[in-house]
């Protein structure tokens, strides 16, 4: 799977979660200021792109991710390991 493939997978997790527009969503968007999600939708967004790439991601690096980018970055760095 390739970056752009996994940023896009990203948004539309993100926009179906946030019942929004995946075009209005980019990877500079942040989580909290930009996007309003909360603590409830992260953990929500994190089970589903769990389940979407087959991954585990751990509460620190929810925690980290500020951005869509950083979500993006974080399964890809997990997905080149595998």
């Amino acid at each position: 799977m390739t970056y752009s493939e996994i940023e896009t997978t990203v948004k539309e997790v993100l926009a179906k979660q946030l019942t929004m527009d995946a075009g209005k969503i980019n990877a500079d968007s942040r989580l909290v200021e930009d996007l309003g999600i909360d603590s409830f939708g992260s953990v929500e967004v994190a089970f589903e792109l769990e389940e979407k790439f087959d991954i585990k991601i751990p509460d620190a690096a929810l925690y980290e991710a500020k951005t869509v980018k950083n979500i993006v970055d974080y399964i890809a760095s997990v997905k080149e390991g595998k």
